[in-house]
């Protein structure tokens, strides 16, 4: 088959960061190129010298030429904007190309609602090929707790899914949201999980000790976690988490390490930066809580080799991969119960599940892993194992394929 995955435009392909489409888009199709298929990653051209076609682990990158308007420096509303105004002139440029060459195409391969609905709409011949992946973590939620513009996203988002041959849940729970309140057909979602590459995400990474030694980690037991600092991943219940353990438990020599940027996308509700530095001062936190930033894809991976726990207490998920390299690397996982988290913790055994937005809990069970390390080690083992068997990319591009060659409806 000749499958064309749409990428976001946003970003350069290869991705060099950790976001879940990407890494789906990229794995899976590099997963699905080693089965003999021909897959082709529309991206934009992010530089001048980039080639027009660049082959990439057996696929094929097509750079489409694309104005793109500067947006990052630009205030909250603005830069969501004009982050908007990118993605429609991205997805006309994907119209076109995928205009010029329908014929030789299988299946189109969509993961991102404002591309998608344009792509959809202009080519409404073709949706008998398109597949739409939901990455939205809105949909766990009930109505009444989102803000106008998440609601406006989730309408836009179930026009989509109505206009395709297949939407792609992350989870049941995502499944059963999609046709309770986006009114799909039932019939016409299939859930296939996210994945992880386990050999790049492993126990044994060789920048481990460079990572202790930058960040001040040696002697200290490490709490990481990974993920955009926006409202929905629960940071302010895990500041409050980390309160409890240093100065309630008296664990003064815990270290939380917390991975991501504080960018205002202007979809997700961003934390307030003043008031979470107010709060790790108010508290004496500042010798406990590192704050790195974004980081590259390289330097998360040594700091999730370097940790000892890693937490996730999103208040919304779908099916995050943090969690899975999390458990590659062989660490012991808390995540509330959102998305498809209790599919990858089994909780007690290679980690555990805990209720969104309850700190106090959150606390207890990072202090019961503090406090039990031969827990640690049997939990970190379990993960490990569980993620090769279960959630590596070639399993989960084998599950792809299958919805691809099923019949549409």
């Amino acid at each position: 088959m000749r499958i064309v995955q749409v990428s976001v435009g946003s970003v350069r392909m290869p991705p060099k960061e950790g976001s879940a489409p990407l890494q789906v888009i990229f794995n899976t199709s590099k997963q699905l190129a080693r089965t003999g298929h021909q897959v082709i990653i529309l991206d934009r051209k992010h530089w001048k010298r980039d080639p027009s076609v660049e082959e990439v682990e057996g696929m094929e990158i097509a750079r489409l030429n694309v104005i793109q308007l500067p947006s990052s420096k630009a205030p909250g509303f603005l830069r969501f904007m004009l982050a908007e105004l990118n993605a429609i002139l991205f997805a006309l440029a994907v119209s076109r190309y995928l205009r010029k060459y329908s014929s030789g195409i299988d299946i189109i391969h969509l993961h991102l609602t404002s591309i998608g609905l344009i792509v959809s709409i202009l080519n409404r011949r073709l949706r008998g090929k398109m597949f739409y992946t939901c990455h939205l973590s809105q949909w766990a939620f009930a109505s009444s707790r989102l803000r106008i513009s998440e609601r406006a996203h989730l309408l836009l988002d179930s026009f989509l899914m109505r206009r395709v041959r297949r939407v792609i849940a992350l989870n049941d729970t995502a499944r059963k949201s999609f046709t309770h309140t986006g009114k799909v057909k039932a019939d016409n979602i299939v859930v296939v999980p996210n994945g992880v590459d386990t050999d790049f995400f492993n126990p044994h990474i060789e920048m481990e000790e460079t990572a202790r030694e930058r960040y001040g980690l040696e002697g200290k037991l490490t709490v990481l976690f990974v993920g955009r600092l926006v409202k929905i991943k629960g940071v302010d219940h895990l500041l409050k988490a980390a309160d409890a353990i240093v100065n309630r438990f008296g664990h003064k020599h815990t270290l939380f390490v917390l991975v991501g940027s504080d960018a205002d996308t202007g979809v997700d509700e961003p934390v307030n930066m003043g008031e979470m530095l107010t709060y790790i001062r108010h508290h004496q936190l500042e010798k406990n809580i590192i704050l790195t930033g974004a980081l590259p894809l390289e330097e998360v991976r040594a700091l999730y080799s370097a940790c000892d726990i890693f937490v996730l207490p999103s208040l919304g998920e779908s099916g995050p991969i943090v969690t899975l390299e999390a458990m590659a690397s062989g660490k012991p996982v808390i995540a509330t119960k959102m998305g498809d988290t209790p599919h990858q913790i089994r909780d007690g055994w290679n980690g555990f599940l805990v209720d969104p937005g309850d700190e106090w809990q959150l606390a207890e069970r990072i202090k019961c892993l503090i406090d039990n390390p031969e827990k640690r080690e049997i939990m970190a083992l379990n993960g490990r194992r569980y993620a090769e068997e279960e959630f590596d990319w070639g399993k989960v591009a084998e599950r792809l394929l299958a919805v691809y060659q099923s019949k549409g409806t």
